[in-house]
């Protein structure tokens, strides 16, 4: 049974849609309401284009396009990575000095192919503040001590930041092993997944880093 398309919007609405397009289309159907204020879509346009069905609500500040919705990890790392954007482009976000929230630790591992995860919600990595970072309903942050490098700790994967395995395991050893019951178990599966990967060695140093602490 295929679903009933959304009703045609009327003139001005259109052109809001056209305004916000390019951007849904570079953020797999997500926007933010600080985006959506940023690009002059009233709050009142917001709600006209829910009412019409182009977009719902599936986190506190984001919405997304019905069809792009998802359960895979994938898609609620992307939802996890633009909700902590707010009111930020992706393309200024990209092209920071620094990343200023990675996917990293279990969730990049799974990403990777590495491991099927166990935690709940995506996990974000951020600089620590003196305030601490706090859960939300979409991620859960780590807070490291130093900014990750674009060039050694990070690879864009379909425009999503995600840390490289080694990076992520190097998180989840110094910053994150409350995360996971058994860590050294946990280290041994991915030391297993990774006997034919292309960055085995890189993986397997940081596994030796994690279990000499």
């Amino acid at each position: 049974m295929t679903s009933t398309p959304p009703p045609r919007l009327n003139t001005q609405l259109t052109l809001r849609w056209l305004d916000i397009a390019d951007l849904l289309a570079e953020q797999w159907g997500f926007i933010t309401s600080g985006q959506c204020a940023r690009l002059e879509l009233t709050r009142t346009d917001q709600k006209r284009l829910r009412q019409n069905g182009y977009l719902v609500p599936v986190a506190h500040g984001v919405m997304c396009q019905p069809d792009h919705l998802g359960d895979r990890v994938v898609d609620t790392a992307r939802l996890a990575w633009v909700a902590a954007g707010k009111d930020l482009f992706p393309s200024e976000r990209l092209a920071a000095r620094w990343p200023d929230y990675v996917v990293t630790a279990m969730t990049a591992l799974e990403l990777h192919g590495l491991s099927e995860t166990c935690c709940h919600l995506p996990q974000l990595a951020v600089i620590r503040t003196s305030s601490g970072h706090r859960r939300t309903a979409t991620a859960q942050p780590i807070g490291v001590s130093q900014p990750l490098s674009w060039h050694d700790d990070v690879t864009v994967l379909d425009g999503l930041p995600v840390a490289t395995p080694a990076s992520a395991i190097k998180v989840l050893g110094s910053e994150g092993r409350h995360l996971v019951d058994d860590l050294i178990g946990y280290l041994r599966t991915i030391a297993e997944a990774a006997a034919d990967h292309p960055d085995h060695d890189a993986i397997m140093e940081a596994i030796a880093s994690v279990i000499e602490r």
